[in-house]
């Protein structure tokens, strides 16, 4: 049964429809979670700076701000994180390390196979690489 769960978020449909399955999982185990967002991807730069904080971080601020809410009153304890900057595969996967995750739960972009190939696919890259079970919701 898996205890503590990481779910990266992005804000989008799939993303959350992993947050609501992870979420059945840990009410189940009593476990926790770990939702994290990663700002700035490898290829992205920041558009905005506005004293210090890039509009990135804003906006990552917002995806885990909706998830707070989405998770209110559900008796969950789960941990927050934002990542600003660096490989979003890589992250997760140092986050499975560092917040002592045995699982992840992510949503899938549905990206077909040749953009898959070409832009790399973070739930594929996670899924290849995890020391952990990975479950990625569609």
């Amino acid at each position: 049964m898996l205890h503590r769960i990481l779910v990266p978020i992005d804000g989008t449909e799939c993303s959350w429809r992993a947050l609501e399955y992870a979420c059945g999982l840990v009410q189940l185990s009593g476990g926790s979670l770990v939702v994290m967002t990663v700002t700035k991807g490898q290829h992205a730069e920041p558009v905005l700076a506005a004293e210090g904080e890039s509009l990135f971080a804003h906006i990552g601020n917002e995806v885990l701000d909706s998830a707070n809410a989405m998770l209110a009153g559900k008796g969950i304890d789960c941990t927050y994180l934002l990542e600003n900057g660096g490989n979003v595969a890589a992250s997760i996967l140092q986050t499975v390390q560092d917040e002592c995750c045995d699982g992840v739960v992510l949503g899938s972009r549905g990206m077909g196979v040749l953009e898959g190939i070409f832009r790399g696919s973070v739930s594929q890259l996670v899924l290849e690489n995890a020391t952990v079970p990975v479950t990625i919701i569609k």
